[in-house]
This record gives structure tokens, sequence and C-alpha cells, in this order.
């Protein structure tokens, strides 16, 4: 049986950001509500592709080389809550044509190399808090603007502790001149 690795592609977020996305969910999110994502693991997964193998991997890399999508700015604009994964997440309530765009291209392409991919309605959003029993109530955040100039192939490596992220590659959007 050949090898695979859980993987996924995203959008991530410069550590900086990270860190000062995680430091406004400490502030914003009650302590006994969940567990916090670190700061090292929030992303924006565009796409989810589940065990992959070498030759899928290879080949979905060659493909995601091929997109031709300018960048742009995500607004992140809403926190909401998901009852059955219990999670609580900052999301986009307008998804741009851009981000739609790279996500119906990253879905075709993973397609192409034999790989099933979740065919529901694309929903933008960090994960900040899993294992949250009930919803927080109404929490606000400020929106942030968020300029896209790449997207990235990321392991996810299971262990006790929980996942670990890893990117493998990043790919630029096309400046916008």
């Amino acid at each position: 049986m050949a090898e695979t690795e859980r993987l996924f592609f995203a959008l991530w977020p410069e550590p900086q950001q990270q860190r000062d996305w995680a430091a406004l969910a400490r502030e914003m999110i009650p302590q006994d509500c969940g567990r916090l994502v670190t700061a090292q693991n929030l992303h924006l997964t565009l796409l989810y592709l589940g065990e992959v193998s070498q030759q899928q991997r290879q080949t979905l890399e060659e493909k995601a080389g091929e997109i031709s999508i300018s960048t742009f700015v995500l607004r992140l604009d809403g926190i909401g809550y998901w009852r059955k994964p219990q999670v609580l997440w900052w999301g986009v309530r307008d998804i741009p044509e851009a981000l739609a765009g790279l996500v119906r291209s990253l879905r075709q392409r993973a397609v192409d190399c034999g790989i099933e991919v979740d065919q529901r309605p694309y929903k933008a959003h960090l994960t900040l808090a899993r294992k949250v029993r009930r919803a927080p109530g109404r929490l606000l955040a400020q929106p942030c603007d968020w300029r896209i100039g790449q997207f990235t192939l990321v392991r996810s490596v299971l262990s006790p502790a929980g996942a670990q992220y890893e990117v493998l590659r990043r790919w630029p959007l096309l400046d916008q001149a």
C-alpha cells in the first residue's frame, strides 16, 4: 500500500497576524468556552483533501501551479458557532469572487487527480476554538481586512496533543498592477 499524507490547501497568515488573532481570541472568548486554537495553527482552509498519495500530491502540486488568480482582500467580519463540531469561528460574510474562484479551481484540480472532495457550499472561516459545548452568546470582533497574496499546501499530523500543521508549499497569486 502506498504511503499517504493528510493534506489541505489553505490561506496561511503571517506569524504576526496569527499572534494578533490569537490574542484577540483570548480577549474575546470566555476562558471556560472550549479550547483555543494555538496561534501557529490559525489558518483559513480552502480545501480539505484527506489522505493523498505521493503521486497524487505531485500531480496536484503541478496543477496548483497553473492557477492564475490575482491578489485580493478578504474581510473577516463575522463570528459564528457550529454546534455539531463544537467550533467557534471567525469568518467571511461575503466571499469575494477571487476566493470563490480559487476554491473552485482547487476543487477541480483535486477531482482531476482522483481525490474525492466535499461538494457542500464553501464557508470561509478561521477556527478560533474547539470543543465549545454551547454557543458563547454574542461575541463581537472588529472587521479585519486580510490581503491575500498566496495560498499553501499543508500537511496535518494528528497526535495526542492535537493536530500539528506544516506548510509544504506556497504559490503566489498575481500582483495587481
